[in-house]
């Protein structure tokens, strides 16, 4: 049914690692392969496709060797250009992209999602926001936005593989940059996107302070 692409081309740089976070191992196991064997082991994942930066190929070449059904590709200097690598490779009719620094999605966030594929053409994850979000300008607060219709944005995000490959054919094309799939494709297409209650522990490790979470949460 669809191929999930998981995006690992970052760095360590704000978790303060020597090396790319991907490779940070949680209790015996590097982060990046959490999220290959749950997609892995969902009958309906067709294919995983690994996006990895240069630095990195020897490496996860030999991570990712004893899995059936993973393939790696090379990203880009952005997010937005090594999805579009991965992109170029996906044979699924549906694409899950997927943050490999989110190593804790569970098996219900997929199924919701492949359920809201039957009713929509796009799906993501998020959560409401618990905080108020300020706008700010100049140091100074400029505007509120209102929390009852806030939600921060998860990933995996679901699209029919022809839509959003399209999408970013033609956002590259124009030079528009994007910091998501979402806003990319909606921006295309204007066409739906269907918002999925994620889970509270579906965070993307950004920080040292959230690897420890991590330990604690896998």
């Amino acid at each position: 049914m669809y191929t999930a692409l998981i995006v690992a081309a970052g760095s360590g740089v704000r978790t303060r690692l020597p090396f790319n976070k991907m490779f940070y191992e949680i209790k015996g196991k590097p982060m990046v392969l959490y999220s290959v064997e749950r997609f892995l082991a969902d009958s309906d994942c067709e294919e995983v496709i690994v996006v990895h930066a240069s630095a990195d190929t020897a490496k996860m070449t030999a991570l990712v060797k004893n899995y059936n059904n993973v393939k790696l590709v090379l990203g880009g200097d952005t997010r937005q250009q090594s999805v579009y690598a991965g992109l170029k490779l996906a044979k699924g009719h549906y694409v899950f992209i997927h943050d490999g620094a989110r190593p804790n999605l569970k098996k219900g966030s997929i199924d919701e999602l492949k359920k809201a594929l039957k009713e929509k053409e796009a799906a993501i994850l998020a959560v409401p926001v618990k905080d108020s979000i300020i706008h700010v300008e100049n140091s100074f607060i400029s505007g509120y936005s209102d929390r009852k219709i806030t939600y921060a944005v998860q990933t995996p995000q679901a699209f029919r593989t022809e839509d959003i490959l399209k999408a970013h054919i033609l956002a590259n094309n124009s030079g528009r940059g994007y910091t998501d799939d979402a806003s990319l494709y909606l921006e295309t297409f204007n066409k739906d996107v269907k918002v999925v209650l994620g889970e509270e522990e579906n965070i993307k490790v950004t920080t040292k302070s959230d690897l420890s979470l991590m330990e604690a949460l896998l």
